[in-house]
């Protein structure tokens, strides 16, 4: 129950703190091919019987997997750092403290997403007519305290985050003289910018004696603010002459020049939540988990369009909900534990940059602002060791009942387009993850999951593929972006999804792992050999058998550790990615702001690459 609200669960990931028992370190440095050159390093310091430091940093670069064609670009390249120092505070047995400064710096050209349309052969080949530009600056301070009294412990978590991102795209994904005539309106972002502050603090209290012998307790506070501001210039080139003609501000406000979707909008939101959690041991081998969680959601957002062509608008919405969570555990012997759950999620609404303004020409199908998500989890399942412990089986069958799912959506005025909401829809499906001995240094991994979905309510919506193509065969005509038959034609594209599959859902992954050692005369050698296979799925709610239907991949990975006896403080490693070259599609984008352009992000290529470790 702790933190933010979410629907989808939460991972809590816990970095190792610093200590005060002694000085050690250790360094790695990767290289392969593609001029892969990673480093990475860290060093734990006491600094006082009472105080140490603990200090890492990562620097990761890269040639491009994918080469544009058009401009000599190199895509999917990397260029990063990053730098943590954490500080340890002990000074009695009931007061700690610890501070933490994280800063991440990353300037690459960016992922290449090649259009779907794009007929260059070759899959790590594309063009694009316009640059590709990613930077990211990220900047994170926390502090956490901690009390130790006589029947609980009290702890405060502060952070302060401040994300910079700038981005430049092609934005239609192709290159304008390989296309047939108005197959798509040429665009690019110049550029977009998020800038993002973001504060919380949570305070908790945890017992750590049992109420009435019984009762574990956990109990807390959760406060967050985020401040955005959302810069975006779209250029499209309505002349379909391969330039991005110069436009004014009066041509924006006369609604004429190249530019496509502008905005300068700066949404902020407010959260605060009460959680409380308890554990209930009825006897040594059956428990009840309970939890309440009450969250207050305020979001304000002022939004500027086209340069203020038609003012600033201001959107407020808040939301109220209460979430909860009950589970039985029930352990069958030492080794087999049996679970049942339920748990409601939520996501809380907010607003849009874009929307519909008006409903005489035709229906509006964005709003100003969306609804608040809901997720009603079911799930029963099984934890066991078997065979001595020699076999670990987990296995669990869930269903997930939403209520508002909040997904990308498209207006039929031109432009306008944000989140909204499905009524309802569900996703059922069943893991199973098994760990087994073959030999006392031979294991074996084996992780399946099925999914199936599918919306289950009556539910309009307006595939912005199938209305930019309206939109691009009227202007093929000559009639202007912005007339009333521009707009009914893509209403006339509106569709009922009800029976169709949620988004990136894959029915079935699965992984599979042998991990092995092997002592020899002069050390030891360890394995992993691993093969993963991501099943195919829909990318949208649309379906849209032209751009949705997104294959499966399957890859094999391997990594070989040698470890001399005759130098114990040292290692290296050898590692294959993607062994067979598999040109699999990772992610599928359909902008939904521009003009409908769908592109393929793919797995990584084939890499080799060679790791030396050294600890001290």
């Amino acid at each position: 129950m702790f933190g933010q609200n979410s629907t989808g669960g939460a991972i809590n990931v816990i970095t190792r703190a610093p200590t005060t028992d002694e000085t050690y370190g250790s360094a790695d440095v990767t290289m392969g091919n593609y001029g892969l050159l990673k480093t990475r390093a860290v060093i734990n310091k006491p600094l006082s019987e009472n105080l140490a430091m603990r200090a890492s940093f990562i620097s990761n670069s890269r040639d491009g997997f994918t080469e544009n064609l058009t401009n000599g670009q190199d895509l999917d390249d990397a260029d990063s750092m990053s730098a943590r120092v954490r500080l340890s505070y002990e000074p009695s047995d009931i007061f700690r403290a610890n501070f933490m400064a994280q800063v991440f710096d990353e300037d690459r050209n960016g992922s290449a997403q090649k259009g779907i349309i794009d007929t260059t052969p070759d899959p790590r080949q594309l063009r694009q007519n316009s640059p590709t530009e990613h930077k990211l600056n990220a900047q994170l301070f926390s502090a956490v305290l901690e009390w130790d009294l006589e029947n609980y412990s009290i702890k405060s978590l502060t952070s302060y985050q401040v994300d910079d991102i700038l981005v430049r795209r092609d934005n239609d994904r192709n290159d304008l003289d390989y296309l047939p005539p108005f197959a798509l309106l040429p665009s690019e972002y110049d550029p977009e910018t998020n800038k993002q502050k973001t504060i919380t603090q949570e305070i908790n209290l945890v017992s750590s004696e049992p109420v009435f012998g019984k009762l574990d307790w956990v109990a807390g506070l959760f406060y967050l603010n985020t401040e955005i501001e959302i810069s975006i210039l779209e250029r499209l080139d309505f002349g379909f002459d391969g330039v991005f003609d110069p436009f004014t501000t009066g041509d924006v406000y006369s609604y004429s020049g190249d530019f496509g979707f502008i905005t300068n909008s700066t949404p902020e939101r407010d959260s605060t939540s009460f959680y409380g959690q308890g554990t209930w041991n009825h006897s040594d081998s059956l428990r009840t988990v309970f939890g309440l969680r009450h969250t207050k959601d305020e979001v304000y957002s002022a939004v500027t369009n086209f340069y203020g062509r038609s003012g600033t608008d201001i959107l407020e919405t808040d939301g109220n909900k209460l979430t909860g969570r009950l589970v039985v555990e029930k352990d069958i012997d030492d080794n087999t534990m049996l679970y049942g759950s339920f748990t409601r999620g939520y996501k809380p609404g907010g607003s849009n940059l874009t929307y519909g303004r008006e409903d005489v020409v035709a229906q509006i199908v964005v709003l100003p602002t969306f609804q608040e998500e809901i997720v009603d989890a079911f799930e029963v399942g099984l934890k066991t060791d078997l065979a001595d412990g020699r076999v670990r089986l987990n296995t669990a069958a869930f269903l997930y009942n939403y209520e508002g799912l909040q997904y990308q959506a498209t207006d039929p005025e031109v432009f306008e387009g944000g989140v909204g909401n499905i009524p309802d829809s569900e996703i059922y499906g069943a893991e199973l993850e098994l760990s087994t001995f073959l030999s006392d240094s031979v294991v074996l991994d084996l992780r399946m999951s099925w999914l199936d979905t599918e919306i289950t309510a009556n539910h309009l919506a307006l595939d912005n593929v199938e209305s930019e193509a309206a939109t691009n065969a009227l202007l093929a005509q000559g009639i202007g972006l912005f007339s009333n038959d521009v707009q009914a034609a893509r209403a006339g594209r509106i569709q009922n999804v009800r029976g169709n599959e949620l988004a990136k859902t894959p029915s079935f992954t699965g992984n599979v792992a042998l991990n092995w050692s092997n002592e020899l005369d002069w050390g030891e050698i360890k394995g992993t050999l691993q093969y993963t296979y991501r099943g195919g799925f829909k990318h949208r709610i649309f379906n849209n058998s032209q751009t949705d239907i997104v294959p499966n991949y399957d890859v094999l990975d391997i990594m070989l550790g040698f470890y001399p006896a005759n130098a114990e403080n040292q290692h290296f490693e050898i590692i294959g990615k993607n062994l067979f070259d598999q040109d699999g599609i990772n992610a599928r984008f359909t902008d939904v702001f521009g003009v409908g352009a769908t592109g393929d992000e793919l797995i990584g290529p084939r890499q080799i690459m060679f790791r030396f470790v050294t600890n001290f």
